[in-house]
């Protein structure tokens, strides 16, 4: 081999692993490490709109170069698994699920997935557990406050229509998996439990039962709020149960989290804040600090 060759050879090594980042930090969005996990996440982003496929994509890159030019130390193999990736994929979601119109919703939206991904490398050198999405929802709850702030136009939520003659609270079972990617809607849901399946299909179960058990206790509630559709109180209880599970955690830890992360989010909800997935970090927190006071260490 050359020289020339021979000093081409690491570019192109980067570049292989930079592509690989942008659908493994997708993945990472449900703390799985998989290219094609990550493809079927985008399809069901795809099937709420292109748009949002493309502001997953953007995002995922955006947080992978962030975190090249940050120079992140080894390994240097957690940027190409995503795990800068998905913070910044999720900031860049919420802000064009947020605000219109999508041009410079996007623009902000990229803004904010550097912050989050510098935010990601700061709870690196200072947090002793993983910052899981925090930093997507400081990054997020401050692109909210700016927005509302400065009067930008908001986005329209969009409408669960019922399907198949089934009334539209059941089909949160599937579209609260999609909320975890800021989504709505049955069928991108059900697509985003296929990418589970396709990295383990326990996680998928996992996920599914989370959110049954989370709409059979908001349905049990004297007063149902509203949105339960829509899947907004079951994407905290599918992400924590996909979380747990993942970091080889029991069934038994999911039953003890999933009613946790309901009032965590009627907390944070009752002081006026968007929860987005704080109720999630806040539960595998508590459980990787546990972990790590008992054992010493902590699975990312």
């Amino acid at each position: 081999m050359s020289d020339t060759a021979a000093a081409k050879e690491p570019v192109r090594h980067g570049a292989r692993q930079l592509l690989r980042a942008v659908p493994a930090g997708i993945s990472q969005v449900y703390l799985q490490d998989g290219v094609p996990t990550g493809i079927v996440f985008l399809v069901a982003l795809a099937l709420v709109g292109p748009e949002f496929a493309l502001a997953g994509l953007v995002g995922s890159a955006v947080g992978a170069l962030t975190a090249t030019a940050l120079r992140v130390p080894r390994p240097r193999e957690r940027i190409s698994q995503g795990l800068f990736g998905f913070n910044a994929a999720l900031v860049v979601l919420g802000t064009v699920v947020s605000f219109q119109p999508f041009g410079p919703a996007l623009l902000v939206g990229i803004a904010g997935a550097v912050v989050a991904t510098v935010l990601a490398r700061v709870a690196d050198l200072l947090l002793a557990v993983p910052a899981r999405t925090a930093p997507f929802v400081l990054t997020y709850w401050l692109i909210v406050y700016t927005g509302h702030h400065f009067d930008w136009v908001r986005a329209a939520p969009a409408a669960v229509s019922p399907v198949l003659g089934l009334e539209a609270d059941p089909l949160a079972l599937f579209s609260a998996e999609a909320e975890v990617f800021l989504m709505s809607g049955w069928l991108p849901g059900l697509v985003v439990l296929i990418g589970l399946a396709i990295a383990r299909f326990r996680l998928a179960v996992g996920a599914f039962c989370g959110a049954a058990v989370a709409l059979a206790v908001v349905e049990a509630l004297p007063f149902t709020p509203p949105g339960v559709a829509s899947g907004v109180y079951g994407f905290n209880a599918a992400l924590v149960v996909v979380g747990l599970l993942t970091t080889g955690r029991t069934w038994r830890s999911c039953l003890l989290a999933v009613p946790a992360v309901l009032l965590l989010q009627g907390g944070i909800e009752a002081v006026g804040l968007v929860p987005t997935t704080a109720p999630f970090v806040l539960v595998m927190w508590t459980a990787d600090l546990h972990r790590l006071r008992r054992t010493g260490f902590v699975r990312p």
